[in-house]
């Protein structure tokens, strides 16, 4: 461990962890540098190539209309940016630039025009951007794209969605988008998926179960990115190839494999061994990457630690299905219990101490950290506090030393996790319940199992609190509005999965999405997150660092826990 790097340095995201212990042995049929060797063809021996490993294979490509943890878990959500671009990119935490768009919608250029309660956003495309079969992209795919996003008899969680009303395209180049109300995030694209009219289009209007169910979502996927899906074999590898049309140039390899490895244990044997050049997040923890470290001491192989943005959390059961019935419906409750967790210890375990505990989703070194955070409610770890709000609440323990309260309930929890969405979960639920269970609770805790991780309405009918993992911005969007509720009515795609509900919290929402002025919106940010700390709506536990594994002379792999190949386009190996 490094200890003399600063935590502004840490949540930066630039920890950079120096590796090397013996050069990897090169690709199969390859000389070092990814360089296929001379097999007798005319320019074999100029072909450049790159093998990625994941922990979990994608249900698609492009991108399913249900919001279940298999789209993104194990770095099957790097795997789609691969093949498909979008209007605009987060590229860095909370940095957006435009990809097939020329510019973001800006109000100074007169592309994002606040209208009285409405707004109107206009996207120009670039140029001689093709689809991989050759058509030329148009703003009528967006046209059809946008139909699908607004489309009710399809599954759709997006808060855009709810503010989004028309679209139309004046010429092939530019499309614009008319809100029914002021949405702060409209100048990031989020319009979901932008899909191929002449594909689609015909199924969509025959059959819509059909066009769910298309092989374009899977394996005759045709998109927009500068590599194009070669071959799908199921459960072992994506092949995919240069685009050579790719409307932002040549990209640098001639074929990237993406292998399916799902055990994390062989995912390190495989890059030791030279069998794959790069390790995607979030796929390995962070104790076994610093291992690899000591291993490759010396070479110039890469292990690198980067600030995801995504926050380790919580998340309570508000619905009749919770358990105990009632007790973490009670704010005192939830104030003890989330002072039981011993969140140092948690990040200590997870992290080896490089990111420091989370109070809220204002990380330290956040732009607004200091502007919020007198707002911020402390729950610093204390049991005998906890005990004692217990006791207020009307919790004591019976002879058997388990909780219970004056009906004679016993206070018996079941925790879950998400596997593949936050790593070690079995140690993370084992320190929280040994927290809990020295107040009395009686807790078991089980990992969701992989084969129910994209069953939406399986995780959200959890019993007790679910360990999970949210990126911070989304706390600015919908977190916990009660329009996020997954339930029949929207297919289970919804992100307040507990089901919490209340006007005060849904107004200040409503705030954050139709408000632009920096200021302005201040307030509202106080006061979310004095409302939803304030009672420990959920529990933020520690901030998230997640490693990335790399042969020497691989460059390119952004931050991140899902799309870290989202600037693909820029990878290269010397």
């Amino acid at each position: 461990m490094n200890r003399g790097l600063t935590p502004a340095r840490i949540f930066l995201g630039i920890l950079t962890l120096a590796v090397a212990a013996g050069c990897a042995p090169a690709l199969p049929q390859s000389t070092p540098g990814g360089r296929a060797g001379s097999s007798g063809a005319p320019g074999a021996a100029t072909r450049k190539m790159l093998t990625i490993g994941v922990l979990r294979e994608p249900t698609d490509l492009g991108v399913l209309f249900g919001q279940g943890t298999a789209t993104t878990a194990g770095g099957a959500g790097s795997v789609k940016v691969i093949v498909h671009d979008k209007m605009a990119v987060e590229m860095d935490l909370d940095t957006w630039r435009p990809q097939l768009a020329q510019a973001m919608p800006s109000i100074d250029a007169g592309t994002w025009r606040v209208n009285d309660g409405t707004m109107d956003t206009t996207w120009k495309l670039r140029p001689n951007i093709k689809w991989h079969d050759g058509t030329p992209f148009t703003t009528d795919d967006l046209l059809f794209s946008f139909k699908v996003f607004m489309d009710p008899d399809l599954p759709n969680g997006r808060v855009s969605r709810r503010f989004a009303e028309s679209a139309s395209a004046p010429d092939a180049e530019t499309f614009v988008v008319h809100w029914a109300g002021t949405y702060v995030d409209a100048d990031q694209g989020d319009l979901s998926t932008i899909r191929p009219k002449h594909l689609l289009e015909d199924l969509y209007l025959q059959d819509k179960d059909a066009f769910q169910n298309s092989s374009w979502f899977t394996t005759e996927f045709v998109g927009l990115g500068p590599y194009r899906l070669v071959h799908w074999e199921l459960g072992s590898h994506l092949e995919f190839g240069r685009f050579d049309a790719y409307y932002q140039g040549r990209p640098a390899f001639d074929r990237i494999v993406v292998r399916f490895i799902g055990d994390p244990n062989a995912l390190v044997a495989n890059i030791v061994a030279g069998d794959v050049d790069v390790v995607l997040p979030v796929t390995v923890d962070l104790e076994t990457a610093l291992d690899v470290r000591r291993r490759w001491d010396g070479t110039g192989n890469q292990v690198r630690a980067d600030l995801t943005g995504l926050l380790p959390q919580l998340e309570m059961q508000y619905r009749d299905v919770a358990r105990p019935r009632g007790a973490f419906s009670q704010p005192m409750v939830r104030q003890a219990f989330y002072q039981a967790i011993d969140r140092q210890t948690l990040t200590e375990v997870m992290t080896q101490g490089l990111a420091p505990a989370a109070d809220s989703w204002y990380w330290p070194t956040h732009p607004l950290r200091g502007e919020v955070e007198s707002s911020i409610p402390q729950y610093p770890f204390n049991p005998a506090e906890a005990t004692a709000l217990l006791a207020q609440a009307g919790w004591s323990r019976g002879s058997d030393g388990i909780l219970v309260n004056a009906a004679g309930d016993r206070f018996e929890v079941a925790l879950w996790g998400l596997t593949g969405q936050v790593f070690g979960i079995e140690r993370q639920l084992s320190i929280i319940a040994d927290g809990w269970k020295s107040l009395g609770a009686q807790v078991e805790f089980q990992p969701v199992p992989t084969s129910r991780l994209s069953d939406a309405a399986y995780v959200a009918q959890h019993p007790g609190p679910l360990l999970t993992s949210f990126a911070a911005r989304q706390y600015h969007t919908d977190r916990m509005s009660s329009r996020a509720i997954p339930g029949e009515s929207n297919r289970w795609s919804g992100f307040n999965r507990g089901g919490y509900s209340t006007p005060r919290v849904d107004a200040i929402f409503d705030g954050l999405n139709s408000t632009i002025d920096r200021r302005q919106r201040l307030t509202f940010q106080r006061d979310l997150v004095q409302e939803l700390m304030g009672n420990v709506v959920l529990m933020p536990l520690y901030w998230e660092i997640v490693p990335t594994l790399m042969v020497k002379g691989v460059r390119g792999p952004k931050h991140g826990a899902t799309e870290s190949t989202r600037n693909i386009f820029e990878w290269d190996r010397d």
